[in-house]
């Protein structure tokens, strides 16, 4: 007969739900963990087949929860295979945009865009649920081939780097992760040939009809009877 000592018994027990909470803990925890603020691309690379018409890129910001007096993004690219064409603010996140903090560069290919707002006479940018669009940027394509957008980036408040301020004194930087790249490929524009071939034939068809239709109509009578026509030239 086995006698069992209840308080090992509740050790025992003690011990396996602390390993169940802490197993729970560690799949739980990455998807419970804060976000940090961010911005990102969207999209986030691709192929680029219609060279004429361009593309456009999102630039996404998430301020993670963080109230932020200023966001400025510094992207980074190669004209010699895309410009910058426009670039479009979303007005309603920032109550300015100042002009010395705001350019487009297509010579050095760099494009800026900084949003401000007052602390204390300025609703602070704080982001509402997903990630939202602080800029539009609108570019040509000048050739074909692969190019990348990239992100100035250093971490601290500096000139023609990308930034998230909250407010203090001095306002302190809360991106503190390097924004990923995005690299597009841009393509000849794929025609689809099998389609093209049955519209010739088609148009062909319709010409061919068209074409003997006139001549049965128009053509001199007595052309319809057979022989051999014989063509004599001037002496």
């Amino acid at each position: 007969m086995l006698i069992f000592n209840t308080v090992i018994v509740k050790k025992y027990i003690q011990t396996i739900i602390l390993t169940l909470i802490l197993v729970g803990f560690l799949f739980v925890s990455p998807t419970m963990a804060a976000s940090e603020p961010e911005f990102s691309l969207y999209p986030a690379g691709g192929v680029v087949t219609n060279k004429n018409n361009g593309f456009t890129v999102d630039v996404m910001i998430d301020s993670a929860g963080e109230e932020l007096v200023s966001a400025r993004f510094v992207i980074t690219y190669d004209p010699e295979y895309i410009r910058v064409k426009k670039a479009e603010k979303n007005n309603a996140l920032f109550a300015q945009w100042p002009d010395d903090e705001t350019s487009i560069d297509n010579t050095n290919g760099v494009v800026m865009l900084t949003g401000f707002s007052q602390s204390g006479t300025d609703t602070l940018y704080v982001t509402d649920g997903e990630p939202e669009v602080m800029a539009r940027l609108s570019f040509e394509v000048i050739q074909l081939g692969e190019t990348t957008l990239n992100w100035e980036f250093s971490g601290e408040d500096e000139d023609f780097k990308s930034v998230m301020l909250t407010d203090g004194s001095p306002p302190q930087n809360v991106l503190i992760t390097k924004p990923t790249s995005a690299t597009f490929t841009i393509e000849k524009e794929i025609v689809n040939t099998a389609i093209s071939w049955n519209r010739f034939i088609l148009v062909g068809g319709m010409v061919f009809i068209l074409f003997g239709a006139f001549m049965m109509f128009s053509r001199p009578k007595g052309f319809g009877k057979k022989g051999t026509v014989v063509i004599y030239e001037e002496e």
